[in-house]
């Protein structure tokens, strides 16, 4: 593949040291970010089309503004479009939990991802409504349950107004445990249970 041309070579021989360290430092911001999908935007091909590869007499300061300007915005844009491709959840399976008295408006669903063959993880995406916002230094829990106990944690959260997403990341084998659990942890205390799911073969 053809190297692509040095730093020089594409904004001319006009620029101070300073300038051109400052777009270096920019292109080699760019060369990190991750690969944009195969299909990009027709609008940014033709926005990247527009810019003029060689400016007229005069223009250098402008010139040098546009450029930078010009990668911060491919660098937001690659940034966005990694990070919207790269935080897309599949779900394996879905369990819908069942509030008790303690929050009989309260409504909660996990959707559970496929275990990663190397690292063993498996991701999880909480559902979750109608809970109170908590007092400082208290949180709410998702944990699992073995033998009617606290047996281990998926994670903490908070909740706002209508309904919050909350993904978190397990190494948990769930057939080990009996079921899912929501409740308040206080610093000391375990809250009664506020929703919860037996966990079955799936």
């Amino acid at each position: 593949m053809k190297e692509p041309p040095d730093l020089p070579e594409l904004v001319g021989g006009e620029l101070s040291p300073d300038e051109l360290e400052r777009l270096r430092a920019v292109d080699t911001l760019l060369r990190g970010v991750p690969a944009p999908p195969h299909d990009v935007p027709a609008s940014l091909t033709a926005a990247v089309a527009e810019v003029p590869l060689v400016p007229r007499p005069g223009q250098r300061g402008r010139r040098v503004a546009l450029a930078l300007a010009f990668a911060a915005v491919l660098v937001a844009a690659s940034f966005g479009i990694g990070h919207w491709t790269g935080s897309r959840f599949e779900a394996d399976y879905s369990v819908e939990m069942t509030p008790t008295a303690s929050a009989p408006g309260a409504e909660a669903v996990v959707q559970v991802g496929e275990r990663h063959e190397g690292s063993g993880n498996v991701e999880l995406l909480l559902d979750v409504s109608g809970l109170p916002r908590l007092e400082p230094g208290q949180d709410y829990a998702l944990w699992l349950e073995r033998d009617g106990e606290w047996a281990a944690t998926c994670g903490y959260f908070a909740v706002g107004e209508g309904q919050t997403t909350v993904r978190m990341t397990v190494s948990y084998d769930f057939a080990e445990f009996d079921a899912w659990v929501i409740s308040v942890v206080a610093r000391e205390d375990d809250l009664p249970p506020l929703l919860v799911a037996e966990i079955g073969e799936a």
